[in-house]
């Protein structure tokens, strides 16, 4: 969309969000001054969300934290609605001895697919009243402690601690809320947030100081951190091998295929490690790969290997079946979210613990 097109959209679509912004501020003050609104569970409960649209980085964090209790011997059951599963009111419980070939973006969603495949021994309860969710988790004595995934706005559901992520790339674009805006709610619902990260941290990037003592306003200081995305090396879709990047870069050139929020990052990210990236393909988050895309796929699998998220992975493995000729040319990049001053992040847990 050209920019002066952009900008008179942008400007057709201030009243309503001004109207959002009122309705936003008017539920938050009533669950502020109305505990009754609001349930919590036995069970303690860590929220991961954020104040915008798109990627910040939650479901990583959410996988940093569930690796982290689990490292303390504690139960871990991941609460989420689910996004993109096709039964989005049912509610639905995945253990570690569901069926794998149960699970499927179709089913499940593929972040909550992501995660499963991630992380070992965890519980996922998909369901789109977090609150009842919870209250499963709870009654049937599922875990010892919940995190709550992208649920920093459902506050019907009562938290002990509230981690909110922020992409360090676009922090908070014109500061409007929807649909005018990115934002979900105003900045000042930062003062519940007992944890602020900015994700994808780059020390180039020159807004960042600005921002981070604008929300020290809110949190203050030892409440901000920053992180980054880390690689832990290559595996090829069809599962049969690893590369580390160094191999990796023995392999130059790439092209990308990816459907996120920011697809831009995820490409400058891998060049930045030493990868020759000529080519990409980028789609929309949550894009559902069809035949006509695994159709282009093909043609640029003629002449170089292509790189995916984990979180497109099982999509295109849906679409290509067994294709040998490509499951043999994508790989998968392996990201974890790596935390600046670790310390004083856990330093900020045991409170929440059981």
């Amino acid at each position: 969309m050209p920019d002066q097109l952009k900008n008179a959209v942008s400007h057709l679509l201030k009243l309503p969000s001004l109207l959002y912004a009122v309705i936003i501020t008017v539920r938050n003050l009533a669950y502020d001054f109305l505990p009754g609104l609001s349930r919590g569970v036995d069970t303690p409960t860590i929220c991961v969300g954020n104040l915008t649209t798109g990627g910040t980085g939650k479901t990583p964090m959410v996988a940093f934290l569930a690796r982290y209790f689990q490292a303390q011997g504690l139960r871990v059951a991941v609460l989420s609605r689910g996004y993109g599963r096709r039964d989005k009111k049912r509610q639905k419980i995945i253990t570690p001895d569901s069926e794998q070939n149960e699970l499927t973006p179709e089913i499940i969603g593929d972040e909550a697919l992501m995660l499963q495949q991630q992380l070992k021994n965890i519980t996922l309860v998909l369901d789109a009243d977090r609150l009842r969710g919870a209250e499963t988790i709870c009654r049937e004595n599922l875990a010892d402690i919940i995190i709550l995934d992208d649920g920093f706005q459902h506050r019907r559901l009562r938290r002990q601690c509230n981690i909110v992520m922020i992409d360090s790339q676009q922090v908070f674009d014109n500061r409007y809320l929807l649909p005018a805006g990115s934002l979900r709610e105003p900045l000042s619902g930062l003062y519940r947030a007992d944890a602020v990260i900015f994700n994808k941290f780059d020390q180039r990037h020159p807004e960042f100081y600005a921002h981070a003592e604008e929300i020290t306003n809110y949190i203050g200081p030892r409440k901000l951190f920053r992180a980054t995305y880390q690689n832990r090396g290559f595996t090829a879709i069809n599962g049969d091998r690893s590369l580390t990047l160094a191999e990796m870069r023995r392999l130059n050139p790439f092209a990308t295929v990816s459907g996120l929020a920011n697809n831009d990052y995820f490409i400058k990210q891998l060049a930045a490690t030493g990868l020759n990236i000529k080519k990409s393909l980028s789609f929309k988050d949550h894009h559902v790969y069809t035949d006509r895309d695994i159709a282009d796929i093909k043609t640029i699998c003629r002449d170089l290997s292509l790189i995916t998220t984990a979180k497109d992975a099982d999509k295109l493995k849906a679409v290509i079946g067994e294709d040998q000729e490509l499951r043999n040319n994508i790989w998968i990049a392996e990201i974890e979210l790596k935390l600046e001053d670790e310390n004083r992040f856990f330093a900020l847990l045991p409170k929440f613990l059981p």
